[in-house]
């Protein structure tokens, strides 16, 4: 599935929601109101309040919760060459030193073996322990914690046709807003920074709080947050141009999931460039024409190091849906 829009993106559109058509053009607000979706937008998005959880947070999705057809997002075109280049180059290393720690006869060039062979088995570990933080000290987002954010989650993640609804925490945030996704064996969880709310727990910005959840989400629904996808590649992302390119070809990937299912909120972006007071200020259509437009052997050599894509390019991304983003050039 294609984006069949115009070179402007869908905030173009004569019908896209004002809030929309203010950040594209560098207008919006200091204030964050929510513009009203359509009747018919609104109808669709709606669904019933989500099931009570079971302890844990993730539990399966009821059939009356989830849409019929969930949309087909395409991944970025490079995520998946990059994928099977990091699986082979992990499958190459590990057997080097299998081989390295079979005929090594230096203990030097044993320990060696025994490091990368380790490699998967401590990312593993690490997942794990940032999963232990996050349940010991995050606050976990419930229906008497945050219930606007537990309602926004459930029924982003019923749009999406997602099978469970992960677990959400809010983290303690440090002036810069974010979200995170990650999973450990069969739990997958996304982290919220406190940022994103307002005083009293209250969303600061709605929209754009959906559509850094769908982002989190999108990562999910796209499988990167699969044990057997980090195990297979572990060692291929630890490779200095391959790993960081296709961390940023995921970013994409789940950028698209947030604009298919949330593209009002797309003006959440500025968050990354201009903080949570300064964003509304931060002028999208400026900021992706830089995207297009800034060369430079440094800003290559930046971006080819950088394990996600520049905001001016994601912001260039967005706007633009008849071309995926820039991973390389």
């Amino acid at each position: 599935m294609t984006f069949a829009t115009t070179s402007g993106g869908d905030h173009d559109r004569p019908g896209a929601p004002r809030a929309v058509r203010r950040a594209w053009s560098g207008s919006a607000p200091a204030s964050h109101a929510r513009a009203p979706l359509p009747r018919a937008e609104y109808a669709a998005a709606r669904c019933r309040p989500p099931l009570t959880p079971v302890p844990g947070g993730v539990y399966p999705v009821s059939g009356r919760d989830a849409p019929p057809e969930p949309l087909l997002v395409p991944r970025h075109p490079w995520e998946l060459p990059l994928a099977v280049a990091a699986a082979l180059a992990t499958l190459c290393l590990l057997g080097m030193a299998a081989h390295t720690l079979w005929t090594a006869t230096e203990v030097t060039h044993r320990w060696f073996g025994l490091a990368v062979l380790a490699v998967p088995a401590g990312s593993w570990t690490a997942r794990g322990l940032r999963h232990a933080e996050q349940r010991a000290e995050s606050v976990r987002i419930s229906p008497t914690q945050f219930p606007e954010a537990y309602h926004a989650i459930h029924r982003l993640s019923a749009r999406m046709g997602l099978a469970f609804v992960p677990d959400a925490y809010v983290a303690l945030g440090s002036g810069a807003p974010h979200a995170t996704a990650d999973g450990h064996g069969t739990r997958r969880y996304i982290v919220i920074s406190s940022d994103l709310f307002e005083v009293g727990g209250r969303l600061r910005d709605p929209d754009g709080f959906r559509f850094l959840v769908a982002h989190q989400l999108g990562h999910i629904a796209a499988g990167h947050t699969s044990p057997l996808l980090r195990g297979a590649t572990s060692l291929g992302r630890l490779l200095p141009v391959l790993g960081p390119a296709l961390a940023r070809a995921m970013e994409y990937t789940a950028d698209n999931h947030a604009h298919a299912h949330c593209p009002e909120g797309a003006h959440a972006i500025r968050l990354l460039a201009g903080g949570k007071y300064l964003y509304p200020e931060v002028n999208l259509s400026e900021m992706a024409e830089r995207g297009r437009t800034d060369r430079g052997p440094f800003l290559f050599l930046y971006t080819l190091l950088s394990s996600r894509p520049a905001n001016t390019r994601r912001m260039a991304a967005l706007r633009d849906r008849d071309r995926p983003g820039r991973v390389f050039l």
